[in-house]
């Protein structure tokens, strides 16, 4: 069986439509641990800061600590297996350096901006990972564009429609977003 011109160029373009695709399947598996852990970190850190908002810069340095500490960890770990697996080795760094340039951004936009609320710093930081996944989701996958819009909707919707709550709200949706996102992606 001989192909024409025309059939190997469409079956070439089928070829490099799968392989994006597969290669999109495999990004979302490799970033689902990292949403599952700081979905799960935000329920606890804003949990806390709704029982004890004075103690919320304390509560949040370890919250984030850890979470550096755990995405590298994980990072690492994927880097080590796929080591064992004979292949070229990996270095799965990006995530955790990501969110490493994420922490110094805002704490530098902090402390230049300086917000009068924690309310306004517990509405922020969403925002700005928000954007992050909708941006990472223009390369990625559109995955990562819908959870950021929905993180900054629910952000957004919470801190105006529920002041006194926000965040309650947040550790409920902010962190159930990035867990449901976490598990969407680990989806095949």
């Amino acid at each position: 069986m001989t192909l024409s011109p025309n059939e190997a160029v469409d079956a070439l373009h089928d070829i490099a439509a799968v392989e994006a695709h597969s290669q999109r399947l495999y990004g979302y598996r490799k970033a689902s641990p990292q949403l599952i852990l700081w979905g799960v970190l935000w329920m606890i850190g804003y949990g806390l800061t709704a029982a004890w908002p004075s103690r919320s810069n304390p509560i949040w340095i370890a919250v984030d600590a850890t979470g550096l500490a755990a995405s590298f960890l994980i990072s690492a770990r994927r880097t080590r297996n796929a080591d064992a697996g004979g292949s070229r080795p990996r270095v799965y760094w990006r995530f955790p350096a990501i969110m490493l340039i994420a922490f110094v951004f805002v704490a530098a936009t902090i402390v230049i901006m300086a917000p009068v609320s924690g309310r306004q710093v517990g509405a922020f930081i969403p925002l700005v990972v928000a954007a992050s996944y909708a941006v990472m989701g223009l390369w990625l996958g559109l995955r990562f564009t819908i959870a950021g819009a929905a993180l900054a909707a629910l952000t957004l919707g919470g801190f105006f429609l529920l002041p006194a709550h926000f965040a309650l709200w947040m550790a409920a949706v902010g962190g159930g977003v990035l867990i449901l996102g976490g598990l969407w992606l680990r989806r095949v």
